[in-house]
């Protein structure tokens, strides 16, 4: 019986350290998310992060290498719940404008709803670039390639390069967005109706792939 409340006590807390990590993670990450969004990653530093927690200021160090890292860390968060909209629109499209018109209105609609998520894009265009080709974001880039390739054996697409449709779809939509960002007010709406009307405008002079 004492080995096995010895085992139960030491399994307990251990439990309870992940739990606190867990929950110092979340924390640090939710601090920066804020940070990031009000002064914008130049001006911020860990110091900043760490003041809007209860946490010392060497525990950020256990979780996060530096500055860097977390911003890295929040935008994949951020990437993630853009991920799961993603997946219910796209998937479901009939037509090549459907397709389009989805994927631009679900990003341009998660940018604008949130207004801390609205001032994250606002104020972090310079390294939100920077991180776009980095391994941060392949899960986006493989989500989209999946739904493009869906699409095109269904015939919702014509027959493109989808890497190259890739990389317009998002120079378009991110580009747009950013301006959109910029406005009083911002429309949501009417930004994912110009993507969505450039993508169409040119996709029949597109050239088709032998197969």
């Amino acid at each position: 019986m004492n080995g096995q409340t010895s085992a139960a006590a030491t399994g307990e807390r251990s439990g309870r350290r992940e739990q606190n990590k867990a929950e110092n993670r979340a924390a640090l990450l939710k601090a920066a998310r804020s940070v990031f969004a009000e002064i914008g990653y130049g001006a911020a530093g860990v110091r900043d992060i760490v003041r809007r927690t209860d946490l010392a200021s060497g525990t950020f160090y256990n979780y996060f290498k530096d500055k860097e890292e977390i911003f890295s860390a929040v935008v994949f968060d951020m990437s993630t719940e853009l991920l799961a909209l993603h997946r219910q629109g796209r998937v479901k499209a009939r037509t090549a404008e459907e397709f389009f018109r989805s994927h631009c209105t679900v990003y341009m609609n998660f940018v604008a709803a949130d207004p801390e998520i609205l001032a994250f894009g606002r104020n972090n265009v310079g390294a939100i670039r920077n991180l776009i080709d980095k391994p941060d974001l392949q899960h986006l880039v493989e989500a989209i390639n999946a739904d493009i390739l869906s699409a095109i054996s269904r015939g919702v697409l014509p027959n493109v390069d989808p890497g190259y449709l890739i990389a317009s779809l998002s120079g378009i939509v991110f580009e747009i967005s950013v301006v959109m960002t910029s406005r009083t007010p911002v429309d949501p709406a009417g930004a994912a109706d110009f993507a969505t009307r450039m993508l169409m405008g040119g996709l029949p002079n597109v050239p088709r792939r032998n197969t």
